[in-house]
């Protein structure tokens, strides 16, 4: 059975769920900061491994896992407590973590993560499946604190079935791996 080209960003269908879940900031992740009238406090800077920034006056702070919303409410509260009054602070994520697709796709490589993005979508965006793909053999890598987790995804059964509960919603740095097929 050869699978030419069976996902790709045309025939991927929208999830049935409202909205995708709130982005969460990852290590990586370029993070542009505004401070309305204050031209020194505006930064773009990139979140380091150990989940922190380093910012004017405050140093650094640990941003990993919050929201841009909360890390807006966060530097809005650090710099009213000491040095501005009614901080007006915007933040807006200028460059997302990755997420790797690899083995028999189109176009393997680093993808930008989006809120919300699955695994049938990553192969989608990475040009969908070679002719040699063995789409059921689908995998994704999770490396969390030095234990690494197999995600298994029937994506020919998803695709199929239109059951997206069996799909994997990709965090930060995940890997996307789509084997060959030995038929």
């Amino acid at each position: 059975m050869i699978f030419s080209g069976f996902v790709s960003a045309e025939n991927v269908q929208e999830k049935e769920y409202s909205a995708p879940p709130e982005y969460h900031i990852s290590v990586n992740d370029v993070i542009e900061i505004s401070v309305y009238e204050e031209k020194d406090l505006s930064k773009t800077v990139r979140v380091s491994n150990d989940g922190t920034i380093t910012y004017p006056l405050l140093g650094t702070i640990s941003v990993l896992g919050l929201t841009p919303q909360q890390l807006e409410r966060k530097l809005t509260e650090l710099l009213e407590k000491d040095y501005l009054v009614n901080p007006m602070v915007n933040v807006f994520i200028k460059e997302y973590a990755k997420v790797f697709v690899m083995g028999q796709v189109k176009k393997p490589g680093a993808y930008e993560l989006k809120a919300g993005m699955t695994a049938v979508q990553a192969i989608a965006i990475a040009g969908g499946m070679s002719e040699l793909a063995s789409p059921n053999g689908t995998k994704v890598i999770r490396k969390r604190g030095g234990k690494e987790r197999v995600f298994n995804i029937p994506v020919d059964s998803i695709l199929k079935s239109g059951d997206r509960s069996r799909d994997v919603t990709l965090e930060p740095n995940d890997t996307v791996v789509v084997p060959e097929s030995f038929l």
